[in-house]
């Protein structure tokens, strides 16, 4: 089922539609820079359940005549209209439970939910000490798995979780009949209990502003792999918003999309790590690395790619090291220091004259005997319109030269010319560049 959210004229988003299939579970990072609107998203998100989402955590005169969120939830539509007396949004149309069961939705201090749950814990001490000392509390496995993981170590080994009569509330029993409560612990520790419960309640959409703001670097980096786990697990779809360089290097090319906003309203494009890295930060980096032997080679590839890959998604380099031996050295060296990245995201084209060798993963050839000796070959045609005196005595890289030194070929045209010659074999070539640098 598709949950469409369109936004119309409410601070900073002139007009934004949201989209998200709540039937195919999994993560989804949404990055921007300030202002873009990511957290006027989640505030319209959270008034589908709770209609006075917008009074309570907006500006007077945020919300104008000619504000409007329009809800399309399956085949169902509801429409939140200016009203004049409360200069907020309403419907006219009541939103059914099964539809506000949706989705949670958490938003940054000091409106999320885990703000407002401190009240419920203090209120609750009475009935938190009962229960310690008659022993009615259980061991939350799965919640410590989550927890240690993110963490990296074991620190929450002994965390008992308690049932109230508005939630649950986690603890650390210190002897006696002393405790230490889960919103002592750090902020960061008490927002992943907090999010743990979000993504485990079995709602379709959990939508978390700002997911990052409490946690440290270390957490950052290792949360993705378990809320995807979770998201699986729970058949949840986990958006959130982050700023965070550490958690965007984690999400797969699917899992990350880049929120602008222009004259023309708002967009959201997936886009890929380093894509993300420049425009936010101004880093420089590729998203993906083409080893190779020398120049020639690597205009031909250019040339290649520009000829018979569609758009490229991700961002790549190509570099010529010095020699087919060079080039597998760097790629065996590559799979433990990862100075151009990881693995998969490093590969080797050499020419084809080195196809008979045992290559190392990763590495593929060219379907010519190199640049150079292709042309000579072609030279040799009947119907080849360049030939000039002396040439057929020529040596592969020299009549290769003499071409371009004459004017008579430029390297971008010689590379047109192979190309058209061996149309069928570079088609089926290309297509190993393609799997590599284009999006699934």
């Amino acid at each position: 089922m598709q949950l469409q959210v369109e936004i119309e004229n409410i601070p900073p988003v002139g007009r934004y539609a949201f989209t998200v299939d709540l039937d195919a579970p999994g993560v989804l990072g949404i990055v921007g820079g300030n202002g873009t609107g990511k957290t006027t998203l989640a505030k319209s998100l959270l008034n589908l359940a709770l209609a006075d989402t917008f009074i309570r955590t907006s500006s007077a005169g945020s919300i104008t005549p000619s504000s409007r969120i329009t809800y399309r939830v399956g085949d169902s539509e509801f429409i939140f209209g200016y009203d004049a007396k409360t200069r907020s949004l309403s419907t006219r149309s009541p939103i059914p439970d099964d539809v506000k069961n949706l989705l949670s939705i958490e938003l940054p201090a000091p409106y999320g939910k885990r703000f407002t749950f401190f009240g419920t814990l203090v209120g609750s001490d009475l009935e938190i000490r009962r229960a310690i000392v008659l022993g009615q509390y259980t061991k939350p496995a799965e919640m410590i798995g989550f927890l240690n993981e993110v963490y990296g170590d074991g620190r929450f080994n002994d965390l008992i979780e308690i049932r109230l009569r508005r939630g649950s509330c986690c603890c650390f029993m210190l002897g006696g009949d002393r405790y230490l409560r889960e919103d002592y612990f750090s902020s960061g520790e008490y927002f992943l209990i907090h999010l743990f419960r979000l993504v485990t309640a079995g709602r379709p959409l959990v939508f978390i502003d700002e997911i990052d703001t409490s946690l440290d670097a270390k957490a950052q980096a290792r949360l993705t792999a378990q809320l995807r786990l979770l998201a699986l697990h729970y058949k949840a779809k986990v958006v959130f918003t982050t700023h965070s360089l550490a958690l965007m290097q984690t999400l797969d090319v699917t899992e990350l999309a880049y929120l602008e906003r222009s004259a023309e309203g708002v967009t959201m494009t997936p886009m890929s790590f380093n894509s993300v890295k420049s425009i936010l930060f101004g880093f420089r980096g590729s998203d993906r690395y083409i080893l190779t032997e020398d120049d020639v080679l690597k205009q031909f590839l250019e040339y290649v790619i520009r000829r018979y890959c569609p758009p490229t998604f991700f961002s790549f380099q190509i570099i010529y090291i010095g020699g087919a031996g060079q080039v597998t050295d760097l790629m065996r060296r590559n799979r433990s220091a990862q100075f151009f990245g990881p693995e998969p995201h490093v590969i080797s084209v050499l020419d084809g004259d080195q196809s008979y060798r045992d290559l190392p993963r990763g590495t593929i050839c060219i379907p010519l005997h190199n640049v150079e000796q292709a042309l000579w070959d072609a030279y040799r045609r009947q119907d080849f319109q360049h030939a000039f005196q002396g040439g057929e005595q020529l040596a592969a890289k020299k009549l290769y030269e003499q071409i371009q030194r004459r004017q008579l070929l430029t390297s971008e045209q010689i590379n047109e010319l192979l190309c058209d010659l061996h149309d069928p074999e570079m088609k089926s070539f290309s297509e190993h560049l393609s799997g590599f640098l284009c999006r699934p």
